[in-house]
């Protein structure tokens, strides 16, 4: 009897150290963020965030990732000052893109991912064909 109990531990070891190999894979974080240098010669973050692996694959196996990614891609290019300063933007066009955005976003978030993703591909193309200063 000890001569199986002896067997089924020495078995089953291997197997308990390899499911707790991957639940501790799954809860590494991923951080991303910004820093910048200061006089003094320091290297300082500015912004970070962190999520776990887990959660990062569920976002980007989300449904609706694309839809996520191209509007915040839009935004950085034509809304906020930077992105604004960044193009020669031809008269009419941010109204343009912004009217695609926001019919793409309605889209989306009616449940209709690929019409959404189409509207927010055109915004982008009219950003991408736009001369930069």
């Amino acid at each position: 009897m000890k001569k199986i109990y002896l067997i089924i531990s020495i078995l089953l070891l291997p197997l308990t150290f390899s499911a707790l190999a991957d639940t501790k894979s799954e809860d590494k974080k991923l951080c991303s963020g910004f820093g910048k240098w200061t006089k003094e010669g320091e290297y300082k973050i500015i912004r970070s965030k962190c999520i776990t692996e887990r959660k990062y694959q569920a976002n980007l196996n989300a449904k609706d990732y694309l839809c996520n990614y191209y509007q915040k891609s839009i935004w950085k290019e034509s809304e906020r000052e930077y992105g604004k300063k960044q193009y020669k933007w031809a008269p009419g066009s941010l109204k343009k893109i912004n009217s695609l955005k926001d019919q793409g976003k309605s889209l989306c978030d009616k449940g209709n991912l690929k019409e959404g993703e189409a509207k927010l591909k055109e915004a982008i193309k009219i950003i991408s064909h736009t001369m930069m200063n």
